[in-house]
């Protein structure tokens, strides 16, 4: 009598148990021989399935935030330096997203960032790009510029790119801290704009 999926499945995870570290070894030695021929499959397979990996994963981080969290820490108490450098490095290649992760969570917060922009992929995109503008900006006119809130989140505004410029550091330092009505009445407009625009 043939065996159901179940069964076999059932009889495949026992035999894996009972044979777990022979055959994570025997793996490991696939791998080393074949590694460029492993890691040209996981691409191809990865670039074919990028949006199901990518649901799988966030499903999955969603599912289990509390333990991954507990995970890491415990990783990062027994390799500090190891962490340490890989953050530094990441900083260094990513200084545009790391700019604009430390905008969110001062935003976070202060809780100024609107409800249906907070988990919005577009939206963080535009953010890092506005970031990464300032950079070349920067760099191409030899003067430091900043990202600049125009009506400020401790005023009020919103942590929104459509509430962001980029404008020389000084000017940013000497600036006030409010912004007139008028100011203000065009960004709630506009974010207002852009949130009936999205929802069609």
């Amino acid at each position: 009598m043939a065996k159901t999926k179940e069964e076999i499945a059932a009889h495949n995870k026992a035999y894996y148990e009972a044979n777990k570290e022979e055959i994570l070894v025997k793996r490991k030695v696939y791998y080393e021989a074949n590694k460029e021929k492993e890691l040209v499959k996981r691409k191809v397979y990865y670039e074919a399935n990028k949006e199901s990996i990518s649901a799988t994963q966030k499903a999955y981080r969603e599912a289990n935030r509390e333990e991954i969290a507990v995970r890491r820490n415990i990783w990062r108490a027994a390799n500090i330096e190891k962490s340490r450098a890989t953050t530094r490095r990441w900083s260094a290649a990513n200084k545009e997203k790391r700019a604009a992760k430390q905008a969110r969570r001062r935003a976070l917060k202060l809780k100024q960032i609107p409800v249906h922009l907070r988990e919005c992929p577009h939206e963080k995109k535009r953010l890092v790009e506005i970031y990464k503008l300032r950079g070349i900006i920067s760099e191409a006119t030899g003067v430091q510029h900043h990202v600049d809130h125009m009506w400020p989140i401790n005023d009020g505004g919103p942590h929104w790119s459509g509430n962001l410029q980029i404008i020389p550091a000084e000017e940013n330092i000497n600036k006030s801290a409010s912004v007139c009505e008028e100011t203000k009445a065009t960004i709630i407009k506009s974010l207002y704009t852009f949130e009936s625009e999205r929802s069609i």
